[in-house]
């Protein structure tokens, strides 16, 4: 196993994260070789003339023939990217086991999330103020974030109730890689799918 990406913020979100990222692992029935863990202190450094902490790696791609790594970024995060970041931004922190590799299905929810009064207001302020107050690590984040967190927001704001809007009769949204490797809804049978809340 690889883990890349954690590094030591100034407000210490991603220690914390890797913590519950490896309690979850230790946790496994199998046993699972550690490979590389480019996390933490290991992943950080600062740009010329800054103090900031920054992360040297934001990701990795893996060549199967070679088997080497390689630092990476991805446009393509997968489907319902506002709905999967509405159910952190409105509080759970718990880890979800959201991939099924035997099956190959992404599983999102259901979850519920109360309403965010404030999210009407949080879309009429500025990129800046977003990226300060709605950012973990407001420094170093990518360029992509404030539109994400603007997406994410408007989704809490026109689905209020997930339950009700999104999840009916308490499904799954379910995605399945097809042959030119885009994500495309799947409606499996429920009993099928193994679906673990991670503590």
């Amino acid at each position: 196993m690889h883990l890349v990406g954690s590094f030591s913020d100034c407000r210490g979100y991603s220690e914390e994260l890797i913590y519950s990222l490896l309690h979850y692992i230790h946790k496994l029935p199998v046993k699972i070789e550690l490979v590389t863990a480019c996390v933490g202190v290991a992943n950080t450094g600062t740009k010329s003339g800054s103090v900031v902490p920054w992360p040297n790696i934001y990701g990795v791609g893996v060549n199967l023939k070679t088997g080497d790594i390689f630092p990476a970024t991805f446009d393509e995060k997968g489907p319902d990217i506002p709905l999967r970041g509405a159910r952190i931004f409105t509080g759970s922190h718990c880890l979800l086991e959201v991939y099924d590799c035997q099956l190959g299905l992404l599983r999102i929810g259901p979850f519920h999330y109360e309403p965010m009064r404030c999210a009407n207001i949080m879309l009429q302020q500025s990129d800046e103020f977003i990226l300060q107050h709605l950012s973990s690590s407001p420094e170093v984040e990518p360029s992509h974030v404030v539109d994400s967190i603007r997406s994410t927001l408007k989704h809490i704001q026109e689905h209020p109730f997930p339950e009700i809007t999104i999840f009916q009769d308490n499904r799954p949204r379910c995605y399945r890689k097809d042959e030119n490797g885009l994500w495309v809804p799947v409606y499996p049978r429920m009993d099928s799918f193994r679906f673990e809340q991670l503590a």
